[in-house]
């Protein structure tokens, strides 16, 4: 019985977590970056990758689909010139949990498996997220990315 009730009054946080996420969050690239500069020691590849990746990615959420929009990105690492095809697709997600300031999501098939992202409110418009990119070397580095409400 006891275990019906907390379920029953969990439901409602669950609820008004998606309606805290809902909308279209765009990446905040001096933020982010001023977060990298004052907890992270970063070699300069990732640095340059970091600089100019970060304020491009866009996320959207409508309570079950994520959106992630990013655009093509040409640009320099350790002065040679790359050029990063961009993304734009959607994602299948339910809500774990949530709580006063953060609500955590299963995020079905990224990239192949299932994720989960932990999201932490700053405010109503603005939450910050761990990277969790391995592909240059930033999964350990325990930086934030943050981001801004558009709509």
């Amino acid at each position: 019985m006891r275990s019906l009730l907390t379920f029953l009054l969990l439901i409602p946080l669950a609820g008004n977590a998606a309606d805290r996420l809902h909308g279209v969050w765009q990446s905040d690239h001096d933020k982010s970056m001023g977060f990298v500069k004052d907890h992270t020691v970063l070699e300069s590849k990732q640095s340059d990758f970091l600089n100019g990746t970060l304020g491009r990615l866009q996320l959207s959420f409508d309570g079950t689909r994520m959106r992630y929009k990013i655009p093509d990105i040409d640009l320099a690492i350790e002065g040679k010139s790359r050029h990063l095809v961009g993304m734009d697709e959607f994602y299948v997600y339910r809500v774990l949990g949530s709580d006063q300031d953060s609500v955590a999501l299963i995020i079905e098939k990224d990239h192949g498996r299932d994720r989960i992202l932990h999201i932490h409110f700053v405010s109503d418009d603005v939450f910050w997220l761990y990277s969790e990119e391995s592909d240059y070397g930033l999964r350990d580095l325990n930086f934030r990315e943050y981001f801004r409400r558009l709509e």
